[in-house]
């Protein structure tokens, strides 16, 4: 029997033409009858002939050096533009993508708060899908309908219950053949029928000897069988299905002699190469990303440890300006996730450093970038390189980019990341048939995408139902709430519908969303949420501060200070923190509730803990200058700072009214920096709401009594040393920030002038601002040393 591959397999300085031409072919197949085999490499990408006459190319170079000059600032522009211009045509596009099946319908709330934010949400994800229209008809391209996407996924994907249809092999060759395998597609002829199929090769990263064989399972069979007849010295691995790569999982060829299951099984010296997945987790750290400890030599080992300390360490905030401030325009914008972008990219493109790449580590750093805004680009480049250096890859690295697509809703780049998929020989796994789930936002389109899940078979595994309980989740208690159910009937609808461990932590933050939209304080159903607080995830995970932030939304906008109160008294219990938003979410609902001590609290806390971001700084830029749209905060001013600090800013003045925060950030930070409360945010609120703003808000409603008369007592704030290096210390917040006195050339038209929104600047992030506090606090010096 001969070996039928027509292949594109090369000796890095022979061609193959014909069976005799290579020495390789002649030693591997001395004895065989004739080969049907011929080369027939293509490229993947399309490059400039090289019979084309050399003024084209000089002249295609130079026209190529000239656009990569304008191109730049035209590209940025280009895309900055497509998602803020806003014009009767864009808004026009705007309303006509409302009806798209990847834009949520508004839905309609007993609140007529939370049915404006619906229309919001979905007018401003309307808008986000114009400006990918925008960018694709720039390239002559359009965005996909959710069919065709749909489609794709079903022909893709094979049943279950018909067995894998695309699978994988490696082949172990001998030594003496000397290979340069790429990633590419070959064809198989089978020597008996004559009848070609596609299969794809790539070279096994770990074993320069070996190849993966990727295609349909009947024609691997095949070219296998051929193959042992061919040559008695190959090794032969069975891979599993093509969704996934887990090394050798089930040798073929020859038998392990003496070995479990016929000698079919993973010898034990082999179980080191199963890949285990862990979660990683961020942490603080107070260097430049530069000098992270680089190993001096590669192993696997130094390699994966220098990628997650850049993945997971995280630069302080307050740290990004005086490391990466540069003297030029725009100098304090700063992209701190670039830098650690190109060091990873530097890390992996190192030559010394290939043989150390392993599949999870190069998951990992995909992940991190591909949920970069401006960076899933670089995610892209680096997946193809893997390809080229021949890392096996699986249907999960592929998720891994998926992933990032839904993240920004790039409906265009998803349907082309999926046919390069297809090209590929890999077919879609339940965690892809998910992330298409969550793309398409309506719940009629979405329904479809389900009932073809469970025709494929994909609804066996309790992590796929889970995953699909969460993301309907706030479809089903919508419906369920509209028609009047209780929290405890719906989880019970919820168990039948989706098994007993459908419950995740995703899917109760969709469902406390919509309970809270349609219960409010007054109703009697409404402490019900709290028991879904409490229930625990089916899937092992902790309830994180978004559930926390999600109930202080509802606060905010319901001025209810006693259910925040009490989620603030469950951090401790969940093991998280305040983030940015909790305290944006703080001072929202210390405005609108008019409660100065417990926004002066909030406020000074968030300073200390320099977690400020450029909502929360409008919105008390604002009550400093009096200039907040509730007429409270005209007359009333909060106490936020010592009487100390107070002098600090009436001999050092703050240089304009855009900058105000961050000379009340320079006075605190300059006296307690490095301190740390005693007392946690809760109980400090608590006691500054109970004590002092009930009292203030029972005042004013005396008869007579005018706001301006409303009585602010001082809160003592408790600070101290975390090292233990430096005394206590004890905060009296009795001051007011006075502009009259503390800002330079301070006059009533100051009070009129318009509030900079982008006073602050911001950083590339998934997280909104990067070092602003730092930002601010620099500013501000500046302008109190000029």
């Amino acid at each position: 029997m001969s070996l039928g591959i027509k292949s594109i397999w090369r000796t890095r300085s022979r061609c193959i033409g014909t069976p005799g031409a290579s020495p390789f072919w002649r030693g591997a197949f001395r004895s065989r009858a004739p080969l049907l085999l011929y080369s027939t490499l293509r490229s993947e990408t399309a490059t400039t002939s090289p019979t084309a006459p050399a003024s084209t190319d000089i002249k295609l170079r130079s026209q190529l050096r000239t656009e990569v000059v304008h191109t730049n600032h035209t590209r940025n522009q280009l895309l900055r533009d497509a998602f803020r211009v806003d014009t009767a045509a864009t808004r026009e596009a705007v309303e006509q993508k409302l009806s798209s099946p990847f834009v949520p319908v508004a839905r309609d709330y007993p609140s007529p708060i939370a049915a404006r934010q619906s229309m919001a949400q979905s007018r401003k994800i309307a808008r986000v899908q114009v400006g990918f229209d925008i960018i694709w008809r720039q390239f002559g391209s359009g965005t996909p309908d959710w069919a065709d996407t749909f489609n794709l996924l079903k022909r893709m994907t094979p049943k279950r219950s018909e067995g894998p249809n695309m699978t994988a092999v490696r082949i172990v060759l001998p030594k003496s053949w000397d290979l340069a395998v790429g990633n590419h597609k070959i064809e198989f002829v089978d020597s008996t029928t004559g009848v070609a199929a596609k299969l794809r090769v790539s070279a096994d990263h770990q074993n320069p000897s070996a190849i993966v064989l990727r295609g349909q399972s009947s024609v691997l069979a095949k070219a296998a069988d051929e193959l042992i007849a061919a040559c008695k010295d190959v090794e032969v691995f069975r891979l599993g299905e093509v969704a996934a790569f887990d090394y050798e999982v089930k040798r073929l060829w020859p038998a392990i002699e003496d070995a479990p299951d016929g000698g079919s099984s993973l010898p034990a010296d082999k179980l080191d190469n199963i890949w285990v997945h862990k979660e990683l987790q961020t942490y603080w750290i107070d260097k430049p990303y530069e000098q992270t400890p680089r190993p001096k030599w590669w192993t696997k080992e130094t390699f994966e440890s220098y990628i997650t300390a850049l993945v997971c360490g995280r630069l302080r905030p307050h740290l990004a300006m005086p490391f990466y401030r540069q003297v030029r325009k725009d100098g304090n914008l700063i992209d701190t996730d670039g830098i650690r972008v190109g060091l990873i990219l530097r890390t992996f493109e190192d030559p010394s450093a290939r043989d150390c790449v392993t599949p999870s580590v190069l998951k990992m750093a995909m992940a991190f970038m591909a949920h970069r805004g401006g960076h899933r680009a670089s995610a892209d480049r680096l997946f193809t390189q893997a390809e080229e250096w021949g890392l096996p890859m699986d249907t999960d690295a592929f998720n891994v980019m998926l992933d990032g697509y839904v993240a920004k809703r790039d409906v265009a780049f998803f349907h082309k990341f999926l046919q390069k998929m297809e090209a590929r020989y890999f077919h879609p796994n339940a965690r892809t048939w998910l992330l298409f789930l969550k793309l398409v936002q309506r719940d009629d389109e979405r329904r479809q995408i389900i009932v073809a899940m469970y025709e494929l078979g994909l609804f066996e595994d309790p992590a796929t139902r889970r995953g699909i309980a969460g993301i309907m989740a706030g479809y089903d208690s919508y419906a369920a709430f509209t028609a009047g159910k209780k929290l405890d009937m719906f989880m019970a609808d919820q168990t039948m519908r989706y098994g007993e461990d459908w419950f995740t932590v995703g899917a109760s933050n969709r469902i406390l969303k919509e309970f809270l939209h349609f219960h409010g304080k007054e109703h009697s159903r409404f402490a019900d949420f709290k028991g879904l607080i409490e229930r625990q995830s089916e899937d092992g995970r902790k309830v994180d501060i978004s559930t926390i932030n999600l109930i202080l939304e509802h606060c905010a906008a319901a001025r209810d200070w006693d259910t925040a109160m009490w989620a603030l008294s469950r951090l401790p219990q969940f093991e998280c923190e305040p983030d940015h938003r909790t305290y944006q979410l703080l001072i929202s609902l210390a405005c609108n509730a008019r409660s100065p001590n417990a926004l002066g609290v909030a406020f000074f806390y968030g300073v200390l803990d320099r977690k400020l971001r450029q909502s929360a700084r409008k919105a008390m830029q604002r009550v400093l200058l009096g200039q907040h749209p509730n007429p409270f905060w005209t007359e009333t001013r909060p106490k936020i700072i010592s009487n100390k600090m107070s002098k600090a800013l009436e001999e050092s003045k703050v240089g304009s009214t855009t900058t105000v925060v961050a000379g009340v950030e320079w006075a605190i930070l300059s006296a307690c920096d490095g301190y740390k409360p005693a007392k946690p945010l809760a109980a400090a609120l608590d006691v500054a709401f109970r004590t002092m703003d009930q009292p203030m808000h029972q005042q004013m409603k005396d008869p007579g009594r005018e706001t301006k008369d409303a009585q602010v007592r001082d809160f003592a704030v408790k600070l101290e040393d975390p090292p233990g290096k430096r005394p206590r210390m004890t905060v009296h917040l009795d001051a007011r920030f006075r502009p009259e006195t503390m800002v330079r050339s301070w006059n009533l038209n100051n009070a009129s002038e318009t509030l900079e929104s982008d006073a602050y600047g911001y950083a590339a992030g998934e997280d909104g601002l990067e070092g602003d506090s730092a930002r601010g606090v620099d500013r501000a010096a500046s302008a109190l040393k000029g």
